[in-house]
């Protein structure tokens, strides 16, 4: 049988449900008692939010119950190669069994938990894999695909682990795939007799553009969300401020970075920003040791007993003060400020590009982003316009944290000391590089980062000749 459509994978799930007469997969590993569960409350019609009930409201929250954008890209191109395990043939399709992990990879090697209705359940990845799937992980029918692509892959401990774990149930190597949001490849330094395979794609492009569809509409804070329009400029008109930043947690070093920024440099009235959870001083002092050999304990101390510096949170539980996405666009913030500060998810080697990134180019704001080595490099790869020289973005290119950390500072000096009138002038010298940011971004609407994952998983596994077990060529595909 040759694969249809050019697509040669199937999504292998183990268990299914009925809902609205309608066949669907639960996510894979899932645990018998949250299958239970879930069925008991669609056939009693109990209307239950389960995603929330077994995942929001949980402290261990290791594989996701549910499903990501995996699934729906099957779902929206390939719907008839998403099959249960008794369809899994001896054909020439490559056989994917995928696994989705909510927070880290630790979920695969350690114990795992959760809460059901008063009750403390606890379960190893290990034992949860249904027989029939590991029989075709031995042969190499099926590949396990470990999913974490709206997160980077960097635990390579972790990774090397889930392999060795595997491989003394038979599986090869060869045979596991890692999925994350950014490239990862000094793992095979560290590791380079690992047989696994990682890749790596962009998904919050897409995934940012189908939130934003919903504009205008009332965002998870209350108040209308719609986003800055061409409509909205006007060079006659001058703004209050020069920044817009906004930061939800301290434990991160680009964040911390930016709040002792904003003492340092006495920001409080050169922008608006939100530095919305304290967190202790020793974690606040580690945070910023990563990007800081020296730094004023005075600056430090003066953050700690600033935090938490609020916008719009201050009315909400400490609980409900997370999860924003992109459900927070206040259109009003970027028609009153000139310039984004990025405080991306990370400031490391690997790119990974979330909705933070593509909240100002799609409020038509230029940026400075305290990220990770080669965003902007990246960016451009993807099409988008950057802003030198008025900014100087060697930043990007400096792969020490320490030094490319400095290199930001000296920017945020430059902007800090620049008078309004300046940085109007030079925002409206470069409307067309924001206008044509925004057009290009919308180009993305149809963007299927699987596609090209999908296409080097088929080329890595068809061209794929060596093997250390004992298999019949075809079943390598």
């Amino acid at each position: 049988m040759e694969p249809e459509s050019g697509l040669c994978f199937k999504l292998v799930y183990s268990d299914w449900y009925i809902k609205s007469s309608e066949k669907r997969p639960f996510g894979n590993m899932m645990p018998s008692k949250i299958r239970e569960f879930i069925q008991e409350s669609i056939r009693r019609d109990l209307n239950i939010d389960c995603e929330n009930e077994l995942q929001k409201g949980q402290e261990e929250k290791p594989i996701k119950f549910d499903h990501s954008e995996l699934l729906n890209y099957f779902n929206r191109n390939f719907p008839k190669n998403i099959v249960s395990c008794n369809q899994i043939m001896d054909d020439d399709f490559i056989y994917i069994y995928p696994i989705e992990i909510k927070t880290n990879l630790s979920a695969l090697n350690d114990i795992n938990k959760f809460n059901l209705n008063g009750e403390k359940y606890e379960w190893y990845f290990k034992n949860h894999i249904p027989e029939i799937i590991l029989n075709n992980l031995k042969t190499g029918k099926v590949k396990i695909l470990i999913n974490c692509i709206h997160d980077p892959l960097y635990d390579e401990a972790q990774i090397r682990a889930f392999e060795v774990q595997l491989n003394k149930l038979g599986v090869d190597g060869g045979n596991i795939i890692f999925l994350g949001g950014s490239k990862f490849s000094e793992y095979f330094i560290k590791h380079p007799t690992s047989r696994v395979k990682l890749y790596s794609g962009h998904l919050f492009i897409r995934g940012y553009l189908d939130q934003i569809k919903e504009f205008p509409c009332v965002g998870n804070l209350g108040y209308i969300c719609e986003l800055a329009d061409e409509s909205d400029l006007n060079e006659n008109i001058k703004r209050d401020y020069k920044f817009l930043c906004a930061n939800r947690t301290m434990e991160k070093p680009q964040r911390a970075a930016m709040g002792y920024f904003f003492i340092k440099y006495n920001l409080k009235n050169e922008g608006l920003f939100s530095f919305i959870q304290s967190d202790s001083p020793n974690k606040i002092q580690n945070s910023l040791s990563k990007v800081f050999k020296n730094y004023n304990e005075e600056y430090l101390d003066e953050l700690i007993k600033l935090l938490p510096y609020e916008l719009d949170t201050n009315d909400l539980e400490l609980e409900k003060k997370a999860h924003f996405g992109s459900k927070n666009n206040k259109k009003e913030w970027y028609n009153n400020s000139y310039f984004h500060i990025v405080t991306e998810t990370y400031f490391g080697p690997n790119v990974f590009l979330s909705e933070k990134i593509f909240k100002p180019i799609a409020n038509l704001q230029p940026f400075l982003v305290l990220g990770d080595y080669l965003t902007l490099f990246e960016l451009k790869k993807l099409g988008f316009k950057t802003f030198e020289p008025f900014i100087d973005e060697s930043y990007d290119t400096e792969r020490d944290s320490y030094k490319r950390m400095e290199l930001l500072e000296k920017e945020i000096i430059k902007l800090k000391n620049m008078s309004i009138d300046e940085i109007h002038n030079w925002y409206y010298s470069i409307v067309d590089i924001l206008i044509f940011n925004k057009k290009h971004l919308y180009s993305f609407e149809n963007y299927e980062c699987f596609e090209s994952i999908f296409e080097q998983i088929k080329i890595d596994y068809t061209t794929q000749k060596h093997t250390q077990w004992n298999l019949q060529e075809k079943r390598l595909l």
